[in-house]
């Protein structure tokens, strides 16, 4: 049996935390005048395909059900899009793959296999632990949806899509029993090329992810040469296939990208930050103290907070825009109380120089403070000297 992915379990049990909001997904089905609404629309936009004049095709797709285990019926239909695509739609008894396209002409019989493995991988997948991954479907998408709803709602749901595709290329490959055949109909489908090779495009995708370090830009399914990269990573190092697929899909953190869980996360390392700037003493002041207090009004600061190797890492897997992020918010204690300003600026100087924040807080403070790169240097001189004076001074026990 395939896995779910992490990504698809966490925000399964997210949400099965809200009761209220599970029981009602969950009791909610499609009603049977809405299945016949379907059906009927399927009929008046698409050629069905009977299994009396396509036996070849269905045998293909009943032997993709076999060897996922999918017992309910399935009907196919070709739709009247030109594009190149399939989709399944399912209810509790019945399925219909629509195909769109040339794919029937373009894919041999072992790249339909493929084709149907993926799709049918979708039913696999929703009808998991009772159905739980489908109710969390449902729910993250009506969510994401309402115009109402904070941006990284909808980037979740977008998450939750892409890795649902990528399990679904699991499927397709477990049916296949070859990744070679599985990446070439994916890029068949995709370019509409007869003839493809997956060697040739598995090195396309590795120099791709050589230049790259933004993750995904898919809104529905990941980029081909992410799929591409899964399923080898899949069949040759398995044990760390998920973790190694989770850093490809999300990239590095992005302050304009955040979802539902790593909007937590950089939550919870502006908290651990702001502790250690303001862990010494003589940082403490009536101002600092309640801008701390307009960060987090109901919270105190960590005691704990230092800067140890796992705190680096939270920073390094950081975008530019939220280093940035996390700079500005060092300069904003820096500057809220005027008495200790140089000092504190040294302090910061120091504190980015550990996280390997130096160039983003040069170019902040430039800005900031209207500083040349000559006055700069200056600047940053006489305020890590002065910041030196209090660390050296009796009065002060620095932390």
């Amino acid at each position: 049996m395939i896995k779910p992915f992490p990504f698809h379990s966490d925000l399964r049990d997210y949400f099965k935390k809200q009761d209220k909001t599970w029981s009602w997904f969950s009791e909610e089905k499609v009603k049977a005048e809405q299945q016949e609404a379907f059906k009927t629309d399927l009929l008046k936009n698409s050629y069905r395909i009977d299994p009396e004049t396509e036996s070849k095709v269905y045998e293909i797709l009943n032997k993709a059900k076999d060897k996922l285990g999918i017992i309910v019926p399935i009907t196919i239909y070709q739709s009247q899009s030109t594009d190149n695509n399939a989709g399944v739609v399912f209810f509790e008894n019945e399925a219909h793959i629509i195909l769109s396209g040339t794919i029937l002409k373009l894919l041999n019989e072992d790249e339909l296999l493929v084709l149907f493995g993926h799709e049918l991988s979708h039913i696999l997948l929703f009808n998991l632990e009772n159905g739980d991954f489908e109710i969390t479907n449902r729910i993250i998408n009506t969510i994401a949806s309402d115009n109402n709803s904070e941006l990284f709602y909808y980037e979740t749901a977008r998450l939750y899509q892409l890795y649902t595709e990528l399990y679904c290329d699991l499927g397709a490959l477990k049916v296949s029993g070859s990744l070679e055949t599985t990446i070439q109909t994916l890029v068949k489908l995709n370019t509409g090329l007869e003839k493809v090779s997956a060697e040739s495009y598995l090195k396309q995708a590795n120099e791709i992810l050589e230049r790259i370090e933004k993750g995904s830009d898919g809104e529905t399914h990941p980029e081909n040469f992410i799929r591409a990269k899964s399923l080898e990573i899949f069949e040759n190092d398995n044990a760390n296939f998920y973790s190694k697929v989770e850093k490809i899909i999300s990239g590095k953190t992005d302050l304009h990208q955040l979802n539902l869980f790593n909007k937590k996360l950089v939550f919870d390392t502006t908290k651990e930050l702001i502790s250690i700037i303001l862990k010494p003493k003589w940082t403490q002041s009536e101002y600092c103290t309640a801008l701390y207090k307009q960060y987090f009004s109901n919270s105190d600061k960590k005691t704990d907070a230092f800067i140890d190797d796992a705190f680096k890492l939270k920073i390094e897997n950081s975008k530019k825009n939220l280093k940035e992020y996390y700079a500005y918010v060092m300069l904003d204690f820096a500057l809220c109380d005027s008495d200790l300003k140089e000092a504190f600026i040294g302090h910061i100087l120091d504190i980015s120089e550990q996280l390997s924040l130096e160039d983003e807080m040069k170019t902040i403070l430039k800005k900031e403070l209207n500083l040349t790169e000559k006055t700069y240097k200056a600047f940053a001189q006489n305020c890590t000297t002065t910041l030196n004076t209090i660390l050296e001074s009796d009065l002060e026990n620095t932390y």
